[in-house]
């Protein structure tokens, strides 16, 4: 029994330690259910949804393939939970299913991710409350781990690559080709969630197939890339094109890339503002591994860097701190794997924190009646303040829907209607409650092919993020029609060819040939003979 006592007693003080570690996931979760909220572009998403499961195709405009949303997997994770979810209550809640699938589903993706950082990624219990609490007062992470974007799932998928890279990078050991095929299936899930997310696994990954020097390896890598690539195949031939209707929307827009670098800085000390604690902390990382000499982390901070290096040139975001999160977590999740000391890391955390808590907003105290405050110059906005009011998880009632909003009864309002094409200024929450039948015309060109490959309507017309279009003379009524009355003769020549691709029989034998022709620029020149 001596003996038996000896064996158990060390690691009870280690079952103690961990307590704290629980402890802070918890405030975590706290802070997660408190600042719980629903962005409008989300409902773009879920308006795909409801169409992909009513049989109409993964589409938000009846009719026409075009992909709205930038994130395939969060897409088929939110349709087959919702669709779980329909059949186990039938028609129960059915005003509130979706929108509740998704809050619980983003709730459950974040606090998986934290769970992974703080078993399988940090070095000790230590490393594991300091990250988490970074994590937790991180406006950037927290306020993007619901939203009812793809980020949440993003968190999970980066937490479960790192936790698995640095289990096969124990002690220095070499990582087997096999593993690395393994790696690059996760990076793989990783960019089927968000494609421009490559830059933060390319560096790393880049890394261990030339210190393998194998060809085994590349073809276990080649492999792991298959999810991506069957993807792009699908949406190739499904939609006509290999990317999201949102990057043409937002590539093809004349702006000059100096004016998008500059909107970029702009992004960068906005969400400063609003968030110092997560610019800090990617701005640490870099500062500690190259002064401390930790060169096994230069991989990732490759990847960091490049990221930060996108942000600029797309000109950011006009959701504050949003395209921030993901590199955060890894700068997280190096600084947790640093050799420092524990008094030395907590220190560091600690006097973080209160950099955040002094000069930012704090999660932990953000309740039912935060708000945003009014529209900055720059554009760049706080998100979650300007829809929480009436979409924060702490505002719900049983008095009211959830979400509670004034485009609610616009989109009802519309409902009932027969089949109808109209400009709608938010294509959000009011295309989501008018129904299918509702053919939504965005002026930011989100949804609508054509439209996302003309430029801009005039140079005070944008807001970064939001790039708006004139609608062509003849194009609503074209689409009410069917019948191709744009006046413009090259517009119409251009649209008559996109309508093979996004409209024509999937397998029709002129269908191929014209998507080549799409893609390749071949009916460019009627583009740009077209007067904005």
């Amino acid at each position: 029994m001596k003996t038996d006592t000896k064996k158990q007693s060390p690691q009870q003080p280690v079952k103690r330690e961990w307590i704290f570690v629980s402890l802070t996931v918890l405030v975590f979760l706290f802070v997660v259910i408190r600042t719980a909220w629903l962005s409008d572009d989300s409902y773009i998403t879920f308006r795909v949804v409801e169409n992909f499961l009513h049989g109409y195709g993964p589409v938000y405009n009846l009719g026409e393939r075009v992909q709205a949303y930038t994130h395939p997997l969060w897409f088929f994770v939110i349709s087959g939970l919702y669709g779980v979810v329909n059949i186990v209550f039938g028609r129960f809640f059915l005003a509130a299913r979706l929108p509740w699938t998704v809050i619980i589903t983003s709730i459950a993706c974040s606090l998986g991710a934290v769970l992974i950082f703080s078993r399988r990624i940090a070095q000790d219990w230590w490393a594991a409350v300091a990250g988490l609490a970074l994590l937790t007062f991180s406006r950037a992470f927290t306020d993007y781990a619901t939203s009812g974007l793809e980020e949440c799932l993003t968190y999970l998928i980066l937490a479960w690559f790192f936790a698995v890279y640095f289990k096969k990078s124990e002690n220095g050991k070499q990582i087997s080709p096999n593993e690395i095929g393994q790696l690059t299936l996760i990076a793989s899930l990783g960019v089927l969630n968000r494609l421009d997310i490559v830059l933060l696994y390319a560096p790393l990954l880049a890394w261990l197939l030339w210190k393998s020097r194998s060809w085994k390896a590349v073809g276990f890598a080649a492999l792991g890339v298959l999810p991506v690539i069957v993807w792009e195949l699908f949406s190739l031939f499904y939609y006509g094109f290999p990317f999201p209707n949102t990057y043409y929307a937002k590539i093809h827009t004349g702006i000059a890339q100096g004016v998008l670098y500059w909107q970029g800085l702009v992004y960068y000390l906005a969400t400063f503002n609003f968030d110092p604690l997560t610019l800090l902390v990617i701005t640490l990382s870099f500062v500690l591994v190259i002064s401390l000499r930790q060169w096994r982390f230069i991989p990732l901070l490759a990847g960091v860097l490049l990221y930060l290096l996108y942000i600029i040139r797309i000109g950011g975001d006009f959701m504050s701190g949003r395209f921030f999160a993901a590199p955060f977590l890894v700068s997280v999740i190096i600084l947790t794997r640093l050799e420092l000391k524990p008094r030395e890391l907590t220190a560091l955390a600690a006097a973080l924190c209160a950099v955040g808590l002094a000069f930012g907003v704090n999660p932990l105290a953000s309740g039912a009646s935060y708000r945003a405050a009014q529209l900055p110059a720059s554009g760049v906005v706080d998100e979650r303040g300007s829809y929480y009011e009436n979409r924060g998880l702490l505002n719900y009632t049983l008095a009211k829907p959830f979400p509670d909003f004034p485009w609610n009864e616009q989109g009802w309002q519309r409902y009932n209607d027969n089949f109808k094409v109209e400009v709608l200024d938010a294509i959000g929450l009011p295309g989501y409650q008018t129904g299918p039948y509702y053919h939504v015309v965005d002026k930011l060109a989100l949804p609508d092919a054509l439209l996302a490959r003309l430029p801009i309507a005039g140079e005070k017309t944008w807001q970064i993020g939001h790039f708006r279009r004139k609608i062509p003379d003849g194009y609503l009524e074209t689409l009410q029609t069917g019948k191709n009355v744009i006046e413009d003769k090259n517009l119409a020549a251009y649209y008559d060819k996109l309508c093979v691709a996004i409209k024509g029989d999937l397998f029709a034998p002129d269908r191929l040939p014209e998507i080549w022709k799409l893609n390749t620029g071949y009916y460019d020149g009627w583009l740009k003979a077209y007067p904005n």
